[in-house]
């Protein structure tokens, strides 16, 4: 997570150090999600044939190349190549987290804790708010980024030092070594036969990718280039809004798995709700007070903090044996989704507005292109089923697929 958004609070620095322009950088911010979402596929067969955690950490340790590329690259190719490599290594993070706790936990507790998960993954994000700008003014980018693969191989080599496969009640298991392929890509076919999942998966691309691409880089330069904001400022605008996220993410997943029982309801409102906000962002002035755009930023967060209820729900309706598969499929149009609007919006701004790229006018119809998008999120999303919470996989009450 603290990869995704890195970016956005060094826009200055890396444009200064590594001559690019506002497409170019949209690029190097999207590369990341690329890879990210092109091996989300073949990462969910994989970690719905072998151990989960064997698969994750084989992947973390490519991203680190990665990591380290990035943060000696004196070019925006060599920035490029190092987010993709760094994308492709992090692809199996979290639909690995949602496989092991499927297998641990029973099922009545997945979307709270999947929302645990997404919360203490935005910490990552937290960090690469104002910590992340305090870092690099004091170190510089490069010696920050060195520094935070130090911490990579350490959270890696803790993870295969300590993990333990099995629990008692089970309810999700990986699929024997000699599974068949087959039967695995059929699971696949089958996901992508299914009403609900392209519904869900398109939302899904529509929220997050705006979500990724205003908070992991566009927020940064519309803050400090267009509203004037200091670097700091901008810093802690983001943590508010990562703040935000991180609260939303297990309140939403309580309030779904134990009060309402339900997921739809609360995920049309929180998109709603989102395009609202969007379009706010598009009326607020130059010079507006500070205190009006951290409410904006604050309550585009919270309502963001819906993320993991669409995964709770697409499960409910999937069988145990390709459960990560069918996750990944939503996954995979989420970060497709990041990319093509972080890299998109830059484009977009280039084409309508060349001379004055950092202008308020830009910056207005971006926002409102993104509330428009948005809604359309809201609207697919109020197309899909309601599950009711608790259901098994098997067990999908009205669901053609079967296994």
């Amino acid at each position: 997570m603290f990869y995704r958004s890195a970016i956005a609070v060094l826009t200055t620095d890396l444009m200064r150090d590594v001559p690019m322009d506002m497409a170019a950088l949209g690029l190097v911010s999207a590369a990341f999600f690329y890879t990210y979402g092109l091996f989300q596929i073949p990462g969910g067969l994989l970690l719905d044939r072998f151990s989960p955690a064997k698969v994750m950490a084989a992947f973390y340790f490519s991203a680190l190349a990665g990591v380290v590329l990035f943060s000696i690259a004196d070019s925006p190719g060599v920035m490029v190549l190092g987010r993709l490599l760094t994308g492709a290594g992090m692809a199996c993070g979290f639909i690995g987290a949602l496989k092991i706790i499927s297998m641990q936990f029973p099922p009545d507790r997945f979307a709270t804790l999947s929302g645990v998960v997404v919360s203490v993954g935005n910490m990552g994000i937290v960090v690469a708010t104002t910590p992340l700008v305090l870092w690099a003014q004091g170190l510089g980018w490069r010696t920050t980024f060195l520094l935070v693969g130090l911490f990579h191989l350490a959270v890696t080599l803790t993870f295969v030092s300590t993990f333990r496969e099995g629990r008692a009640g089970s309810r999700d298991e990986p699929a024997a070594n000699g599974a068949d392929w087959r039967k695995q890509l059929r699971g696949l076919r089958l996901a992508l036969g299914d009403r609900q999942v392209w519904l869900i998966s398109w939302s899904a691309f529509i929220r997050y990718g705006i979500l990724a691409a205003v908070q992991g880089l566009w927020a940064g330069p519309y803050l400090m280039d267009v509203m004037g904001f200091s670097p700091v400022a901008a810093g802690n605008l983001l943590f508010l809004l990562t703040l935000g996220v991180v609260v939303g993410n297990p309140v939403s997943g309580f309030l779904s798995d134990r009060v309402f029982k339900k997921r739809k309801g609360i995920m049309v409102i929180a998109l709603a709700g989102l395009s609202f906000t969007l379009a706010g962002l598009a009326f607020v002035p130059v010079g507006a007070p500070l205190w009006l755009v951290a409410a904006l930023f604050s309550a585009f967060g919270i309502l963001a903090g819906t993320g993991s209820l669409p995964y709770a729900h697409l499960k409910e309706l999937t069988p145990p044996d390709r459960s990560a598969t069918a996750l990944t499929v939503l996954n995979f149009f989420a970060i497709v989704g990041a990319g093509v609007f972080t890299q998109g919006l830059g484009f977009l701004i280039k084409a309508l507005y060349p001379d004055s790229m950092l202008s308020h006018q830009a910056f207005a119809t971006m926002f409102l292109v993104c509330a428009s998008a948005m809604a359309a999120s809201g609207f697919l999303y109020a197309l899909t089923r309601e599950s009711a919470n608790g259901i098994g996989a098997g067990d999908m009450r009205g669901n053609t697929t079967t296994s």
